[in-house]
């Protein structure tokens, strides 16, 4: 399969208009700052925001908050930024797929991509990978292709939203794969997790940051992890 990876945007809504700021404003910032993302806390991006806005807070001597706004593939989050008041203070910490996705899917957004939101950069790219609890005796892609073509709608396969990376990953996969599995979407990596580990769930695609620390704790096992070259940190999962 391709490499999927999750690239990170940090994105400050409102400067198209080109007179966010006022003339006479000569000190940014004056206040606290808030980054909005759009996953419960736990997950690879709220990981990062934390991050970043401690980074941001050194830097620009003033509190950065985190605010995590859960729900509707990403849209929630940024429908809030993009109706927030156009002057520099609040920031969107999320992964392009919230600009590309939603709009992919949905009859709708609540708002306009191209034209609310202004990106600041590319904070990184972040593997995702498949995995399951620790004690399926399934561990690897042909094992996993085989248990779902024998059970056609009967195993799941969660991700961290609607219209996520993470959803259209799963979907990748079993489209190439030629299997049939139930998505079952959450609201972020946490809730997810913990179905997998308490064996709710039986797959689940999510983030390397996300799946790392259950992995080396000994609670999930990988199947997958989608980059071009061996993992760095599973070293005993090949890359397909």
């Amino acid at each position: 399969m391709k490499r999927t990876a999750l690239t990170i945007f940090l994105g400050l809504v409102g400067l198209m208009g080109g007179n966010s700021l006022a003339p006479a404003q000569t000190v940014y910032p004056e206040k606290s700052l808030q980054l909005i993302v759009p996953f419960p806390p736990g997950g690879a991006s709220d990981v990062v925001a934390r991050i970043i806005g401690g980074e941001l807070e050194t830097r620009l001597g003033k509190p950065v908050i985190i605010m995590n706004r859960p729900g509707g593939g990403t849209t929630i989050a940024a429908k809030e930024v993009a109706r927030s008041a156009p002057d520099g203070y609040t920031l969107f910490f999320s992964s392009n797929s919230s600009f590309t996705l939603p709009a992919a899917v949905k009859e709708s957004v609540p708002y306009d991509a191209a034209k609310d939101f202004e990106p600041l950069g590319q904070v990184g790219k972040i593997t995702l990978a498949l995995v399951t609890y620790k004690d399926n005796p399934v561990k690897d892609v042909a094992s996993l292709v085989a248990e779902a073509k024998a059970n056609p709608d009967k195993l799941s396969l969660a991700s961290f939203g609607v219209a996520t990376v993470s959803h259209f990953a799963g979907e990748l996969f079993k489209s190439s794969a030629g299997v049939k599995m139930v998505h079952l979407p959450y609201k972020g990596s946490a809730p997810a997790m913990n179905d997998l580990i308490g064996k709710h769930i039986q797959y689940h695609v999510d983030t390397v940051i996300a799946v790392k620390p259950q992995i080396e704790a000994g609670y999930s096992a990988t199947i997958w992890v989608g980059r071009a070259r061996r993992s760095g940190w599973r070293v005993s999962v090949a890359a397909r």
